[in-house]
């Protein structure tokens, strides 16, 4: 349809025309989101748009960016007439849409001409943004420790603990992130130390807010990173994406500006209650805590690793990895390593570098012996770095000879630079093909994962953890990098019983994934690794291949458990019982299948197995609590708008325990 004659100069468009043109700023504000949701646009670039035009509303915030990506300072034409400026004729205005809902123009600093005027904009040290947050927290009735000298007697739920050894950039990165979750209605502070409940779009948010203090401030806050729009706002159309990205944005916009205007009120002081550490305690602290300093520690990482890749040439590394068909192609890809079997042969070597005994230990590269002697952690070992997400080394795993003592995977001790738990071997090198699209394959050890990056089918990258099971802080650092609610996972498992045990401890984890979850089950006993040692790369990859949907397998063994030879009613009703207790936990989208699944396993029909699912998601009270007989749930159907809704409202997905009588999982 064509659109309405436009208005003459000085007519008030009529009804009609009004319509059509908030359509059109409409529709540009959609396109806008849809960039961001395709990853077009930026998540920072909708930050720096906020930054700039916040006090105009989300929308209008796009609308500016669509039409005039470099505006700085944009204001009506009468606000402009009052700073002594004119617009300059023929400049055509910025449309956007007044709080009354009329269309109205705007004009950027660029498209005016007049006398200088007094900028808006502040910057400060970050030494004094973080004591101006502390008198933000103190005016909202909580209080920001930084190691203060005096015991804080107050609610420990009001106290931001600001964990030692962050730089004043750092601490006010922290502190921004902290007041973002107290005014967010609901929210609450993370742990000063241990952030993992902090993920998805709840982390989105408050990482969003920090990015906007800090540009308030003056300060860089470019280094920020900040995962795809789509792993948090939802990739299904059925997920609403666009009014996630909407809700999202302006809850970022409107506690940002909540705490700007609590730093333009706050007073300039110096230091702020319990931020303030006089040099002498900084002294202290420095000579007391060798883990203070992480650049020294992860230098010191990068001196022992180049230390270790010297020594694999002249060791029986090289040749016993040659053996395990990891030629020296694939040692020097992966920067492989030896360490020596003598007692202090890198500790030695890092004393005549300069480096103290007290730092050697806290690096986690050496350990005092009863004798008061410093041991090297790794001896004996063919070395594997483990990289952090920005691919510096933070520690090592060790494998010792296939007769050698002790375990055969050694790992660095957790320290200041390197927890086990968070980290996930392969990762940052993997991190290009995973960010275009490929697809993760978790293994269980740093062989299997050398032998399924040298042999994996195409389009398959290989991470294993360190030494621990997979675990949700992991899978956060996997999220961090790939949609693996779009892409999904592979496992790879033996189909021994301690590899059907670890199918049911991963799917804890992995439950909650949207996208495919699919199990590579390899013949009982053997592992990639081994694989790759007896039959070569063809074989590896050919098990790689077949795969099965992790929710089948796990709930095929939950019922080989209970059920046992279904001989009997009672063994077909536990195992179904069982079976329900596991599918209560998946997506809405799978439950379904699983359904028929253990219908047709058991012989039982399908609506007492969904009866069973239904009891097991929503149970039925005891009896004490009963008003009236209790009707048994139906099967919760899945949701019209999206799985991910309830993201939206915390960041995180209702666990099984939360979910009371009547809410869908």
């Amino acid at each position: 349809m064509a659109s309405p004659t436009r208005a003459r100069v000085g007519r008030k468009p009529d009804q009609r025309e009004r319509q059509w043109q908030l359509g059109v700023l409409g529709a540009l504000a959609d396109d806008q989101i849809a960039q961001l949701h395709g990853e077009v646009l930026p998540w920072p670039w909708l930050l720096d748009q906020l930054h700039r035009h916040g006090r105009f509303g989300f929308e209008n915030c796009l609308l500016i960016g669509a039409q005039r990506d470099s505006a700085t300072d944009v204001r009506s034409y009468d606000e402009w007439r009052a700073e002594g400026r004119q617009v300059v004729r023929g400049e055509t205005g910025i449309r956007i849409v007044s709080s009354r809902g009329n269309p109205r123009s705007v004009f950027d600093v660029e498209q005016t001409a007049g006398p200088s005027y007094e900028q808006r904009a502040s910057r400060v040290v970050p030494g004094a943004a973080v004591s101006r947050l502390g008198q933000v927290a103190s005016e909202l009735g909580l209080y920001a420790d930084r190691g203060s000298t005096w015991a804080y007697g107050g609610r420990e739920d009001r106290r931001i603990l600001v964990p030692r050894g962050l730089d004043d950039l750092a601490a006010a990165v922290f502190i921004a992130h902290q007041l973002s979750h107290i005014l967010q209605r609901g929210d609450r502070m993370d742990d000063g130390v241990d952030q993992s409940a902090c993920v998805g779009v709840r982390r989105v948010r408050a990482d969003s807010v920090s990015y906007l203090v800090l540009a308030h401030l003056g300060l860089d806050a470019s280094p920020m990173v900040f995962p795809a729009v789509k792993s948090w706002a939802g990739d299904d159309p059925r997920s609403r994406p666009s009014a996630n990205i909407r809700a999202v944005g302006e809850q970022i916009r409107r506690v940002a500006t909540r705490i700007r205007r609590e730093l333009e009120a706050a007073p300039h002081a110096e230091a702020a209650p319990g931020l303030h550490r006089d040099s002498s305690q900084q002294a202290a602290a420095v000579s007391v805590d060798p883990d203070a300093d992480t650049n020294r520690l992860l230098a010191m990482q990068e001196e022992a690793h180049a230390f270790f890749r010297g020594q694999l040439g002249v060791s029986w590394g090289s040749q016993y990895l040659a053996d395990r068909g990891f030629s020296t192609e694939v040692q020097e890809q992966w920067q492989l390593g030896f360490a020596p079997g003598g007692r202090a042969a890198l500790t030695d070597h890092l004393r005549d570098l300069g480096r103290d005994d007290e730092l050697i230990v806290a690096a986690g590269l050496a350990r005092r012996g009863r004798d008061g002697l410093l041991y090297d952690t790794f001896r004996d070992r063919v070395i594997v770095p483990i990289k952090n997400a920005a691919g510096a080394v933070v520690g090592f795993t060790g494998r010792r000879q296939d007769q050698g003592k002790g375990p055969k995977y050694l790992n660095s001790r957790d320290s200041r630079i390197f927890h086990k738990k968070e980290l996930l071997l392969g990762l940052a090198e993997g991190r290009t093909m995973l960010s275009r699209g490929a697809r993760p394959i978790v293994v269980e050890g740093p062989f299997d994962l050398l032998a399924v990056a040298t042999s994996a089918p195409e389009g398959l990258v290989p991470v294993a953890p360190c030494g621990t099971a997979f675990g949700p802080a992991q899978l956060n650092a996997l999220r961090a990098v790939v949609d693996v609610d779009k892409l999904g996972l592979v496992l790879a498992l033996d189909a021994d019983p301690a590899g059907r045990s670890g199918v049911l401890r991963t799917w804890r984890t992995v439950s909650q994934v949207e996208g495919p979850v699919d199990v590579a089950v390899l013949p009982k006993g053997t592992d990639p690794a081994d694989l790759m040692h007896y039959e070569g790369c063809m074989t590896v990859r050919e098990a790689l291949r077949d795969v099965v949907p992790l929710a089948d397998l796990v709930v095929d063994v939950c019922i080989e458990r209970f059920g046992g030879t279904f001989e009997f009613a009672e063994q077909r009703l536990a195992a179904v019982r069982a079976a329900a207790s596991l599918i209560s936990e998946m997506p809405p989208a799978k439950i379904a299948r699983q359904v028929s699944r253990v219908s047709a396993r058991t012989g039982l029909p399908p609506a007492q197995v969904t009866s069973a699912v239904a009891s097991a998601v929503s149970p039925e009270p005891p009896p004490s609590d009963r008003a009236a007989p209790v009707v048994p749930p139906q099967l919760p159907q899945v949701p019209e708008l999206s799985v991910n809704e309830p993201q939206i409202r915390d960041g995180r997905r209702p666990s099984p325990s939360s979910r009371g009588a009547g809410r869908h999982p």
